[in-house]
């Protein structure tokens, strides 16, 4: 809110500097305009509709001046649209960060930034702010004329009435219970770092905590979010819209007031919360990744759970990671910034390693009390069990079933949905493509056809064009192929399916004595956890097309896992794939920093992230050409390409890519900013792309 004096201030100042959004690259700039008798009350912040290029632009006030500092005369405000700031100063300088770091304009970030206002939301949350604050306002009032008229009876007669009861009381019953352990508490640092939130001075407590399987982020957070001061506000990010859901149910059971702010929610509703964060209606708002932009009143702490889910990436330009995002609000806002996750990421480890995050490590514990027992079918198990030890699902895997479905429900993840989405030739291992889109064939269902999953083609008369064989045979089981397997093997089993075109399973739909058939990210997270899980298929998630494919992996089966109880507890995780790999070593060694350690000096000697920044350019053959040869890119660029892309919609498109040392990611940023702006400035043809760091570049 403004005082009176800074009001009027303000409306003597004739000029407004707005920022347009989503305009033009080389048009990414203040413009002044001139304020009008009806726009007067326009302050810094606030939207504003103006004339641009001969048609109705949105704006967003950046400040008034006195005087313009062009000659020529300027242009009116259309129109105010809100008297909200939906864009306070300190989140302007964060969405141009974020814009700097992107190689993006500020009028993009804007866009991601702010959802789009709803008339209809805005009037009723303001009617209904205007209704608390009369509350308030009575409560206020009535509050000393009560308290003169009955303080003085009420306080001795209770007190008569209460001096008999007390001293019938045993001093053991006045004293409150002792708090027990929380998860929390075993990691070092956490407490220090929740203390320091919010501190206006000394350094911003920055981290990152990878948790025991036994310890639910979903419990960490709410202590964490509990241990806060009142009014000091909270941020939590997390991928995807279920989780934010867990979180709600935990804090709503604790009596923590929040609001989730999820892009999943009409425009209405959506915008009415973004208008109760606004005003500071509430302290702690949860959502995913629309919600980083999130105008948090006396924002003190940040918790971003599983920052390495590609959910997070930004699928809009200029592409920022959610990652990048809350940096940047860490670094203006200086609140103290939590990564939570299940296990440690490549970038985590990187800002770890140069200083500007703190790893915190749990207090030591008994691993049986942390962690499900985890087993990989190794040389031994296969050999004991014979011809079965090298199937799909070993005897070892029925016996785990076995034994779990005596105390819960039982977890299979599998790599992919579907039936059979994946085949190949039998004699030379060829992926079977369709003829006419070149993408994958699969089968659909038992003694189902070969067909084509993009343009529905049926291949009857399919031959290898390598070895022109007609045999083929399935690379990848999907989910619904396996829960056929489980169910001949387990009859009187329910066999639940989650994922794919079977939807997501809630959490309250998993009965205790039931086998649940998921793909990675589509795990349902029963109250007590799973008694057992299988995590089938792993040499074939470690086989998937990327760079990163073993980390991913690794994330995506520490997650399954993490939802398996203790091994105090009977939980027990059985992994089916090479146990000599060292992603599959990895999981079964407790807390050891080898896999990526190895990971991350393979990384350095070939210059891959986050050893070497890398942008993307892909569009028209001659569009990246020309933008190549134009744009002054850094010394010491490596340029890679440009390459014709592949694939039935790629026809004329190529792809290149730049490199250059991460020490100097401001100046590659700073120079692909510069030729998207030059290349709009002077209407080139065709499409392009840029995006720094994506995830799927190499």
């Amino acid at each position: 809110m403004r005082t009176t004096a800074g009001f009027d201030v303000v409306r003597e100042l004739p000029v407004a500097s707005v920022r347009l959004v989503g305009v033009l690259p080389h048009l990414d700039r203040p413009f002044e305009y001139a304020v009008t008798p009806e726009t007067a009350e326009a302050g810094p912040g606030m939207r504003v509709r103006v004339r641009f290029s001969g048609r109705d632009t949105e704006g967003l006030v950046l400040d008034r001046l006195a005087e313009p500092t062009t000659d020529r005369a300027l242009a009116p405000l259309r129109r105010l649209v809100s008297t909200d700031v939906v864009v306070p100063p300190a989140m302007m300088r964060v969405c141009e960060d974020v814009a700097a770091r992107s190689g993006g304009t500020v009028g993009d970030v804007l866009r991601l930034a702010l959802p789009p206002r709803h008339a209809r939301a805005e009037k009723a949350d303001r009617a209904a702010a205007d209704k608390e604050q009369a509350q308030e306002q009575g409560t206020a009032a009535e509050v000393p004329d009560a308290a003169a008229e009955e303080t003085a009876p009420e306080t001795s007669e209770s007190q008569e009435s209460q001096e008999p009861q007390e001293s019938q009381e045993s001093p053991q019953s006045q004293e409150p219970p002792e708090p027990g352990p929380r998860p929390g508490d075993r990691y070092v640092g956490l407490a220090a770092l929740l203390y320091r939130a919010g501190d206006p001075s000394g350094p911003v407590p920055r981290a990152a905590l990878t948790l025991d399987a036994g310890d639910p982020w979903t419990v960490v957070t709410a202590d964490a979010l509990a241990d806060l001061d009142d009014g000091q506000g909270a941020l939590v990010i997390a991928p995807d819209q279920r989780d934010v859901a867990r979180l709600s149910r935990v804090l709503t059971a604790r009596g923590l007031a929040h609001e989730v702010l999820a892009g999943t929610e009409g425009p209405e509703k959506r915008y009415r919360t973004f208008r109760r964060v606004l005003r500071g209606a509430t302290r702690i708002v949860l959502g995913n990744r629309s919600a980083a932009f999130a105008p948090v009143r006396d924002l003190a702490l940040v918790i971003c759970v599983d920052e390495s889910d590609d959910l997070l990436e930004e699928p809009r330009a200029p592409y920022p990671h959610v990652r990048t995002v809350l940096q940047c609000r860490s670094r203006e806002e200086r609140c103290a910034l939590l990564f939570l996750s299940a296990s440690d990421s490549v970038p985590l480890r990187a800002l770890a390693d140069a200083g500007y995050l703190a790893r915190l490590d749990p207090l030591p514990a008994p691993v049986t009390s942390v962690r499900p027992h985890i087993v990989a079918m190794d040389q031994y198990l296969r050999d004991r069990e014979g011809a079965s030890g090298r199937s799909r699902l070993p005897q070892e895997a029925m016996r785990v079933i076995r034994r779990g479905l005596t105390r819960g429900p039982i977890l299979v993840q599998v790599p992919r949905s579907g039936y059979v989405p994946a085949i190949a030739c039998t004699f030379c291992g060829t992926r079977a493509q369709c003829p006419h889109c070149a993408a994958q064939l699969s089968i659909t269902g038992r003694g189902g056809h070969l067909h084509c999953r993009v343009c529905g083609r049926r291949e009857d008369g399919y031959r290898c064009p390598e070895c022109d064989r007609t045999q083929v045979r399935a690379m990848v089981i999907g989910s619904t192929r396996t829960a056929e397997e489980l169910s001949r093997a387990f009859p009187a089993v329910t066999l639940l399916v989650s994922g794919g075109a079977h939807g997501a399973l809630e959490d309250s739909e998993v009965p205790d004595d039931a086998i649940v058939v998921a793909t990675p990210g589509a795990e349902p997270s029963p109250p007590d956890r799973f008694a057992a899980a299988l995590l089938l298929d792993a040499d074939a998630m470690l086989g998937r097309a990327a760079f990163d494919a073993d980390v991913e992996a690794v994330r995506r089966w520490r997650n399954a896992i993490a939802l398996v109880r203790s091994a105090d507890q009977g939980g027990e995780v059985l992994v089916v794939g090479t146990a000599t790999l060292p992603a599959i070593r990895d999981l079964v060694a407790h807390r050891s920093g080898a896999f990526l350690d190895r990971v991350l000096e393979d990384r350095r000697d070939l210059d891959l992230p986050p050893f070497g920044r890398v942008a993307e350019i892909i569009g028209d053959k001659e569009a990246c050409r020309s933008f190549l040869e134009t744009t002054d890119l850094p010394d010491g660029s490596e340029v890679f390409g440009p390459v014709d892309l592949e694939g039935p919609d790629a026809a004329g498109r190529a792809r290149a890519v730049v490199r250059l040392d991460p020490h100097r990611s401001r100046e590659l940023a700073d120079a692909l900013r510069a030729g998207v702006a030059a290349r709009s400035a002077r209407k080139a043809h065709g499409s392009l792309r840029v995006r720094l760091d994506p995830p799927d570049v190499f």
